[in-house]
C-alpha cells in the first residue's frame, strides 16, 4: 500500500510539467522560430533550480520510508579459541551467534513517519513554487525577447524613413527650397534613433542571455527569434473557471504519505 501511494505521488509531481508544456503548445510554430512551448519544455527539463527542488522531493519521499521502517537487526558472533577451565568438551559451545531485532511496540516509528511525511509535504509545495516561479520568469523573458525583436523592426523602418527625410531636406536645402534648421532637425532625429537602436540591441542581448540561462544553456549560445504569438479571446464558462481555479497538482496528505 505504501509503495503504491508513493508511486502515485511521484506521478502527480509530473502533472505540472505536462500541463504547463501543453499550455505553451498554443504558441508553437512549425518553423525555425523559437516557440513558447519549446522554451517551457526546455526549462522544465533542464533548469538547475527545478532539478534541485525535484531531488529534494525524492529525498524527502525516501526519508518517509526510512522513518516508518523498524530498526536494523543486530547480529553478533562469539568464538572461544582456548578454554581456561577444565570442563568437558560438551559443557558449553565454543561458537555462538545471536540475532536481535527491536520491535517498536510503542509506535515510535509511526511518529517518526508522520513527522517525515509532514516535512515531505513542505518540500512538495516548495517544488511547485519553484516550478511556477521559473516558468513565469521564462515566459516573461520570452515575451521580452519578442518585444525586443519587434522594437528593432520598428526602429529599422523609422531609420529608413528618417534617412529619406534627411536626404530630401538636404537636397531641398541645396536647391534653396529648405532652411538649414529643418535639415539639422532631420539629421538630429536620425542620430537619436540610432542611439535608441543601441539600447534596443542591448535589451535583446540581455533577454537572450537570460533565456539561455533559464534553459541551462550557455549564455552566449545562439537563439533563434521567437515565433509570432497569437492570443485568442477567452470564452470561459462557470465549469471552466472552476477547473482553472482548482490546484494544478493534487496535494498529498500526511496520512497518504505515511
Amino acid at each position: 500500500m505504501k509503495t503504491t501511494t508513493l508511486s502515485l505521488l511521484l506521478a502527480t509531481s509530473l502533472i505540472l510539467r505536462s500541463q504547463i508544456a501543453a499550455e505553451g503548445g498554443e504558441y508553437g510554430v512549425a518553423s525555425s522560430h523559437l516557440s513558447l512551448g519549446e522554451v517551457t519544455r526546455a526549462v522544465l527539463e533542464s533548469n538547475p533550480a527545478i532539478k534541485e527542488a525535484e531531488n529534494r522531493w525524492r529525498a524527502a519521499r525516501e526519508r518517509v520510508r526510512q522513518a516508518n521502517a523498524w530498526d536494523d537487526p543486530r547480529v553478533a558472533g562469539e568464538s572461544t579459541v582456548h578454554r581456561y577451565v577444565d570442563v568437558p568438551p560438551n559443557a558449553f559451545m565454543d561458537q555462538a551467534v545471536t540475532v536481535e531485532q527491536l520491535i517498536p511496540i510503542t509506535g515510535k516509528n509511526l511518529v517518526r513517519g508522520r513527522a517525515a511525511a509532514a516535512e515531505a509535504l513542505s518540500v512538495f509545495e516548495e517544488v511547485r513554487r519553484v516550478q511556477l516561479d521559473v516558468i513565469a520568469k521564462a515566459r516573461a523573458t520570452y515575451f521580452q525577447l519578442a518585444n525586443a525583436y519587434d522594437q528593432l523592426e520598428i526602429n529599422s523602418k523609422n531609420l529608413i524613413s528618417l534617412r529619406q527625410i534627411a536626404d530630401i531636406s538636404r537636397s531641398r536645402y541645396e536647391a534653396g527650397l529648405e532652411s538649414a534648421a529643418n535639415v539639422l532637425i532631420a539629421e538630429t532625429d536620425y542620430s537619436k534613433l540610432q542611439e535608441t537602436r543601441t539600447d534596443l540591441e542591448r535589451n535583446l542581448s540581455d533577454a537572450q542571455s537570460q533565456l539561455n540561462t533559464l534553459m541551462n544553456r550557455d549564455a552566449f549560445a545562439p537563439l533563434s527569434g521567437p515565433g509570432t504569438a497569437t492570443v485568442d479571446h477567452a470564452h470561459l464558462s462557470v465549469s471552466r473557471l472552476r477547473a482553472i481555479g482548482a490546484p494544478m497538482l493534487p496535494v498529498p496528505s500526511t496520512a497518504t504519505l505515511v
